[in-house]
């Protein structure tokens, strides 16, 4: 997920955590920066707001969870980009004057969509 700070990133991770049976409740894992949760599978929630590199990103295990059987979802993904696999779908949301958004799913499967 792209987007700046109170652009919603959170909020749509709340939603994909509903869609996957996980009745925790969701918070930003700004200082935490993973939080695990289960579910009909396996969900990962990372932020890497506080993460200074991609060596970071790998230091924290992150083979680990992108190539496990779980779902990723890792806020802030445009510092570790180069870390990310071919087919990661990127989820880009973009704050307008009006507080409504623009939401840009690139890399899925069946095309963009915005």
């Amino acid at each position: 997920m792209e987007g700046t700070l109170a652009a919603g990133k959170t909020t749509i991770t709340k939603g994909i955590a509903k869609a996957l049976g996980i009745t925790e409740d969701i918070t930003s894992p700004t200082f935490t920066i993973v939080s695990e949760y289960e579910g009909n599978l396996h969900l990962f929630h990372i932020d890497v707001y506080r993460l200074d590199s991609c060596e970071d990103f790998v230091n924290l295990g992150s083979d680990e969870m992108l190539y496990s059987d779980g779902v990723c979802i890792i806020e802030w993904s445009e510092k570790i980009k180069d870390e990310l696999p071919p087919k990661t779908i990127t989820i880009k949301l973009e704050t307008q004057s009006d507080s409504s958004r623009i939401v840009t799913i690139s890399n899925w499967p069946y095309g963009d969509l915005k």
